[in-house]
């Protein structure tokens, strides 16, 4: 076992035997504060009553392994016992009473958030001074997921010595005899290497989960973060099941439930969400901001070897510097693979990514595709920082083998895709057992093979996680088409939002289709047009897409969200504004009554940044 390992077990042995581990730091003893896996509630509940007694104390938090790097934070505590991040569970009931006594050991003030009735006022808020004890009475309310945090005026003044962004943890109220077997995963962010974190570590030293195919998986996700947080999950879709703001919780309808392979949880926003494994394999979940997914600072491979607890390393633990939000999630069960028959006789492309000039970072992609290459129409194509399209038939297998001709390492990953975990495109991740998907090596091809079981807007790119690559165009729009049907290319048409690079532009621009300023688009009036949208920037998360005349939204019609079809209710008619975060795709139906001028456009609302596109609707 190594130090770091018998160091992780201590914390955990101390934990058990209500001890507060202590560290060494800058010749201080500080308590460590240990990650919290949000399994077991605070508090005891007796009578309908939760009796709950938390202090405010200052700690050491160590994100990654425990002998990495060391972060001064504030965090919540049961009294007498260690500190957590995130910080406990309230988890009770619905009609349990909640008594929470609050002791501030800080030399700071503590404002605290989020300890009353649901539904409720996110102006309510308990004020607690220095050395301070208050205590706080009040019915759960209504069934649903929410948190509760602190803040202190050294996290208002930005002091760098502690943290106070991480004092925030999970607060559920279960609809009587309901199930309580789920998980609940609690998104972190702060200023320091990896910034992210889920249920207090970062990847790869995040809980490795196991389900098993066939079952249903409950997940609660709280962002008790700064920022929002688009949650994607590998190789099939998730139903929604319900959503909140942190004060009040709407659960959705039979009718109701999203499917989506990527959702957005905006700060201090839950959502509840079910899916069931089918594919045996390993899997991510992670957020789709490449920030929160990339570690900028060398792992050591024992880390990986101890993190993973398995017999091996990674064959790179480097893995061009993934971490942070990310979970892997092992799914058992019997392999069936598809019989080589069927790939033998399979459609088969080829992606070649190239360099545009050597040692650069501007990327080209080509694709031969034998099928399809002679129906895109010309003015279609696009020499932008972007790939062409692949378009797939829905369950028709195919077989694309990606070439790297560049001098770098890469992977790419089919985004939104069901297909075998070793083929998703996640390098040392994918795989089942002891086969674990390579890299693509400079000069070397991977041969990804899928039978795409749905029909609709996917992504493909790389996952690499570095940001030259991403930025300098190795990505694209994935379209399947349904079983039996033809993709008309002159009234289908793909809009892919990406971020360049400072060159060739001389600053990082918004691009559509892989260019800042895209050509005028001629269409005809009276004629029914889809709309494909997808969000492939590094960080966008609040992309606001548009479609507007003389100015104001015109009316648009929701058709599909990541590849799945909307419920009745709404594939209507609505206001053509709309956000797209990091990772989402979106279908629309728009026909125009009139000839006129429109612009589509697509704006990062925290900057300048915006791009443009004329459509000219002529007559019909």
């Amino acid at each position: 076992m190594s130090r770091r390992h018998r160091r992780r077990s201590a914390a955990w042995v101390g934990l058990a035997v209500l001890a507060i581990p202590l560290a060494r730091v800058e010749g201080q003893e500080r308590q460590i504060v240990v990650a919290n896996d949000n399994r077991v509630p605070a508090g005891v509940l007796k009578d309908g009553v939760l009796e709950l007694r938390m202090e405010l104390r200052e700690g050491i938090w160590y994100p990654e392994g425990e002998d990495g790097e060391a972060i001064p934070v504030y965090a919540f505590a049961e009294a007498g016992r260690p500190l957590q991040v995130p910080s406990p569970l309230v988890r009770v009931p619905e009609g349990t009473t909640i008594e929470v006594s609050l002791r501030n050991t800080l030399s700071v003030p503590a404002t605290v958030h989020g300890l009353h009735e649901r539904p409720g006022d996110a102006a309510g808020s308990i004020q607690i001074e220095p050395g301070e004890t208050r205590s706080v009475r009040f019915p759960a309310g209504e069934a649903g997921t929410y948190l509760y945090s602190a803040r202190t005026p050294d996290g208002e003044r930005g002091n760098r010595r502690v943290v106070d962004a991480l004092v925030g943890g999970a607060f559920v109220v279960d609809e009587p005899g309901a199930s309580t077997d789920d998980r609940i995963f609690v998104l972190e962010r702060w200023n320091g290497p990896t910034r992210t974190a889920m249920n207090g570590k970062s990847w790869p030293f995040t809980e490795r989960l196991t389900v098993a195919a066939g079952e249903p998986v409950r997940w609660r996700i709280v962002n008790a973060s700064d920022l929002s947080h688009p949650m994607h999950l590998h190789g099939l879709h998730f139903q929604v099941d319900g959503v909140g703001d942190g004060e009040r919780f709407r659960r959705y309808g039979p009718e109701e439930r999203p499917l989506v392979f990527t959702q957005n949880v905006e700060i201090g926003e839950t959502f509840e969400m079910t899916w069931v494994p089918e594919e045996p394999g390993r899997w991510l979940f992670h957020c789709h901001r490449l920030p929160h997914m990339r570690l900028p600072v060398e792992l050591d491979p024992a880390d990986v070897l101890v993190a993973d607890d398995h017999e091996h390393a990674h064959e790179d633990p480097l893995y061009a510097g993934m971490g942070g939000m990310i979970m892997e999630i092992t799914v058992t069960g019997e392999h069936e693979p598809t019989p080589e028959e069927v790939w033998r006789s399979a459609r088969k492309l080829r992606l070649a990514i190239g360099q545009r000039v050597e040692g650069g970072e501007l990327y080209h992609l080509t694709l031969h595709d034998p099928v399809l290459a002679a129906s895109v129409p010309r003015g279609r194509m696009n020499p932008g920082l972007t790939g062409p399209p692949i378009v797939l038939q829905q369950g028709e297998p195919v077989e694309i083998a990606v070439e790297n001709r560049t001098d770098a390492a890469t992977a790419v990953h089919w985004h939104g895709m069901e297909l075998e975990s070793y083929y998703d495109g996640v390098p040392t991740v994918g795989g089942i057992g002891d086969t674990r998907a390579p890299s693509i090596e400079p000069g070397g091809t991977f041969v990804a093979r899928m039978i795409p079981p749905k029909a609709g807007t996917f992504i493909y790119h790389t996952h690499w996680h570095d940001a030259r690559q991403l930025t300098g165009g190795v990505h694209g729009a994935l379209i399947v088409v349904p079983q039996g049907e033809a993709r008309d290319p002159e009234t289908d048409l793909e809009f892919l939002f990406s971020q360049s690079p400072n060159d060739p532009f001389g600053a990082a621009m918004l691009l559509m289709n892989g260019v800042p300023q895209p050509s005028t688009l001629n269409l005809e009036t009276g004629r029914t047009y889809r709309f494909r949208f997808m969000n492939i920037t590094p960080s966008v998360a609040n992309l606001r897409v548009s479609l507007r005349e003389h100015g104001e939204p015109v009316t648009w019609r929701l058709v599909a969200k990541d590849a799945i079809d909307v419920a009745p209710s709404l594939a209507v008619p609505q206001r053509a504004d709309l956000q797209i975060s990091v990772g989402e795709t979106y279908d629309f139906e728009f026909r125009a009554a009139k000839p006129g001028q429109l612009t589509l456009e697509g704006i990062q609302p925290n900057d300048t940044r915006r791009v443009v596109q004329t459509l000219i609707f002529g007559g019909g």
